[in-house]
């Protein structure tokens, strides 16, 4: 699909995905820059999402969401922290500019896992709220039915691993050490130095 379009954007979600995006924008002659979306913790669990809020003012809520007493205050509590973390980001990540166009543009998204699948799927409504086209997720281990929930969001969707049963993204990985924002900066300088 992506073959028979201009190289791709390919948006790294950080801090993860931005690692995992660095060869596959080289790979494919892409553009490697960032799309910020978070995920919304459920109370008293903050790893486990709820729902994920992208820099572009949409918000993705999960069915569970309400179940795991996620409810209205909690809720824009934590949306308000995510999004004021997505523009300190923004502003670290690529000061003195905003988020990439992607109108019209082939766009790779890439994480470094899919779990329950709410920042993905924050991200892949954004796109598609943007117009991106031909839109495709990636990521390199997921949860099969995560996975198959993002089918109908992208063009295509590429997991190389989706383990049975799925515990948790990190134990596909030697080192899941937490990728921090000197990392990401320096990722996203290298990829804008070229090869």
């Amino acid at each position: 699909m992506l073959s028979r379009c201009a190289p791709p954007l390919v948006l790294a979600i950080p801090r993860g995905g931005v690692p995992v995006a660095l060869p596959i924008a080289r790979q494919l002659n892409g553009t490697l820059d960032v799309l910020l979306a978070h995920k919304l913790g459920a109370p008293h669990q903050s790893e486990l999402a709820v729902g994920a809020v992208d820099e572009f003012g949409g918000i993705f809520l999960a069915d569970h969401a309400l179940s795991l007493g996620a409810t209205g205050v909690y809720l824009t509590r934590e949306t308000a922290r995510q999004r004021a973390l997505l523009q300190q980001r923004r502003q670290a990540y690529t000061p003195g500019r905003g988020a990439p166009r992607v109108s019209g543009q082939p766009v790779v998204v890439v994480d470094d896992g899919i779990a329950t699948g709410a920042t993905m799927t924050a991200a892949l409504r954004a796109l598609r709220r943007l117009g991106a086209g031909p839109l495709v997720a990636c990521a390199p281990v997921g949860a099969h039915d995560a996975v198959a929930r993002l089918q109908p969001l992208a063009d295509a969707v590429i997991c190389l691993e989706m383990p049975q049963p799925f515990y948790a993204v990190s134990i596909a990985y030697s080192d899941f050490s937490q990728t921090d924002d000197a990392t990401v900066i320096a990722l996203l300088r290298m990829a804008e130095a070229g090869p």
